[in-house]
């Protein structure tokens, strides 16, 4: 680390002295991988025949077939359907499910799963759908994350079994998925817009590209974890491979599927925002909208929307995660039936008779908008200057220097550096591909931008670090402490992305600086509770046994706390890295001029290639990033002997 440090200063002071050219790529040698994408994306997607016919005619016809359940969905809880007549007065319509009949099924399916608590939180989850005004955008993303749970489940289970079967398949799917989680979605909107259209099914498609790995791993690590007793169990019965897969493995790991199930569900969630888009419309179109509009109260409206959506899916599924079976308990499917049928009937026909049954009263809806846009401009009004000398002060006091500072040390110190830790932490192999990810980013003409990127994602995530550790050290010392600070953090943890962005624009305006803090504000969760876990590590016994020495607390925690907490510090670390290049991603819609702003230019242009290759320069930064602090975290997990003494 140290020869690395070494190496990135004597490059920042060798300036002049060296080649230029190890600085910044010489123009002339650039690869032009942008117009060779384009062309071959061109190339696939308009002119390339199968059977006669070109590609995107073939997937138009198929997303034609695929959109039919996800239309019915979205007709059952919001649109219905509308049966044309030969005149207006023949022309029938279906209304659909009635919000009570909706809210009812809710919040009996989460009673009979959790209890009282879920079902009370589910009532007011929905409640709050249908005050705010927010009741259609809810269903049309309800149905959305339906669909896309159920085909990513479906997909996801059979990738993760086929893995399972065959282990050397990892080898080849473990870097697919890194990509398919860390590729920028504004990199491949492109191409999915011109291969299906412009629309929800679109929105369904960039989703499962980001929301299946987790669903497929987690399928990996649920079947390895089922005991071998179960494989002997299914020689002994003489069932076949599909029986036994089928009847005796998935539902002897149904924990750790739904588990993955649950994380299908919450990363699906995270990406309604962007999905929107293209077409996907629902909560994430409100929030979207409100982005650009600048109507942080409604933003906020939508967004909290989201997160109570999310924290109800996660403790349903969660509850049915870890919800045993009782084989010694009659069966009451018939009576659950009868009860579903019932909560929906019975509103519906009400409806017939009573609008208000059907559809919550518009009347009757409210808004926090005026406040919120009072508070903003309450804060504009008395502390506007005070945020201008801050905006002006982090932008010349920490970004600007930083950034010149990087571009200083040049590629070819920052590939040799990378090198020179890769060894160290792992060998020849992470050395060489981390210095040659940045050479390509170079060679490729992206080197600055590359570093506007990476500096804005650093400052970010060293500023969630300074807020969220002394949180981190307090949750992990305090059990009251914890129980407020948990609540927060599930709070910061669910909240959209974009809801970060609207306030902090409006207070700031666009730019660097509102790129940082919202990075900062997205990863301090992750710090927090990382940090927390990781100080919670040390085993009670050696702590006790410190303290029975007559150690202060102070000591303890330098002494055995800390030392048992750098491997897990060092995966927050990452997490919150990985979190920060996300959030990076979206800052482009308030001007950022990374990578991430050539994506979005990218798709204003649709310019697909352009796209993709400055997507894949953010994707290896992630990747390199991810394995470099995997490697310097496995090292770092031999914890040294505490002193007996």
């Amino acid at each position: 680390m140290i020869c690395a440090a070494g190496l990135l200063l004597a490059g920042f002071l060798m300036q002049g002295v060296l080649p230029a050219a190890l600085y910044d790529w010489p123009e002339r040698w650039v690869l032009p991988l942008q117009e060779a994408a384009t062309d071959w994306l061109t190339y696939i997607l308009r002119r390339s025949d199968i059977g006669g016919r070109p590609l995107i005619a073939w997937t138009r016809e198929f997303s034609a077939y695929v959109n039919i359940p996800l239309e019915f969905l979205q007709s059952l809880l919001t649109k219905g359907w509308l049966i044309p007549g030969a005149t207006a007065a023949e022309t029938l319509r279906i209304p659909s499910l009635s919000w009570l009949s909706v809210t009812g099924v809710a919040v009996f399916l989460t009673y009979g799963a959790s209890g009282r608590g879920l079902a009370i939180l589910t009532a007011a989850t929905l409640a709050y759908f249908a005050v705010f005004g927010l009741w259609e955008d809810a269903m049309l993303t309800v149905a959305s994350v339906a669909f896309i749970v159920v085909v990513g489940f479906a997909i996801g289970l059979a990738l993760g079994t086929l893995i399972w079967r065959h282990p050397r398949l990892e080898t080849v799917f473990s870097p697919i998925f890194d990509v398919m989680q860390t590729l920028p979605i504004f990199s491949y909107l492109v191409p999915v817009v011109l291969l299906v259209g412009f629309g929800p099914l679109s929105a369904v498609i960039v989703t499962l590209v980001f929301s299946l790995p987790p669903m497929a791993r987690a399928t990996v690590l649920a079947l390895r974890q089922v005991p071998p007793e179960i494989r002997e169990l299914g020689d002994m019965t003489g069932a076949s491979q599909g029986q036994y897969i089928l009847k005796m493995l998935i539902p002897s790991a149904k924990t750790g599927l739904m588990i993955g199930l649950n994380q299908l569900i919450m990363t699906t969630l995270a990406m309604v925002i962007l999905a929107s888009m293209i077409g996907a419309g629902g909560l994430g179109g409100e929030v979207l909208q409100s982005l650009q509009i600048l109507r942080f109260g409604r933003g906020l409206e939508s967004g909290l929307a989201i997160t109570l959506l999310a924290i109800v899916l996660y403790r349903y599924g969660s509850a049915l995660a870890h919800r045993r079976p009782r084989h010694d308990a009659t069966s009451t499917l018939g009576r659950d039936l009868a009860i579903v049928g019932a909560l929906i009937a019975l509103p519906s026909l009400a409806g017939l008779l009573w609008p208000v049954a059907q559809r919550y009263p518009e009347a009757l809806t409210i808004t926090s908008e005026p406040l919120w846009s009072g508070a903003i401009d309450f804060v504009n009004l008395h502390s506007g200057e005070k945020l201008e000398a801050l905006r002006v002060f982090l932008s010349l006091n920490l970004l600007i220097p930083l950034r010149g500072a990087i571009m200083g040390m040049g590629w070819a110190s920052v590939a040799l550096a990378l090198c020179l830790v890769g060894w160290a932490a792992s060998g020849p192999r992470l050395a060489i591909a981390s210095a040659a990810v940045i050479a390509i980013i170079a060679a490729t003409g992206y080197w600055e931008r590359a570093v506007i990127t990476v500096h804005l994602v650093l400052v970010g995530v060293l500023l969630g670090i300074a807020i969220g550790v002394p949180f981190g050290i307090w949750s992990a010392l305090s059990r009251r402490a914890k129980s407020v600070i948990d609540v927060a953090v599930d709070l910061i943890q669910t909240l959209p992305s974009l809801v970060y962005l609207v306030p902090i624009v409006m207070l700031l305006g666009p730019g660097d600086v509102s790129a940082v803090l919202a990075i900062a504000a997205y990863v301090v969760g992750a710090v927090i509770r990382y940090c927390d876990h990781a100080l919670r590590s040390a085993p009670d016994s050696l702590i006790e046994a410190v303290r029975s020495t007559g150690a202060t607390e102070a000591q303890v925690f330098r002494i055995v706390r800390l030392p048992f907490a750098v491997p897990g510090l060092l995966l927050g670390l990452n997490q919150a890295i990985m979190l920060g290049i996300s959030m990076v991603v979206v800052t482009a819609l308030v001007g950022t001029r990374g990578l991430e702003q050539e994506t979005i230019t990218a798709l204003a242009r649709v310019d697909p290639g352009r796209g993709l290759v400055a997507g894949a320069m953010v994707c290896l930064i992630a990747i390199t990033i991810d394995r470099l602090l995997a490697a310097v975290a496995r090292k770092a997990s031999t914890v040294p002997a505490a002193p007996t003494h």
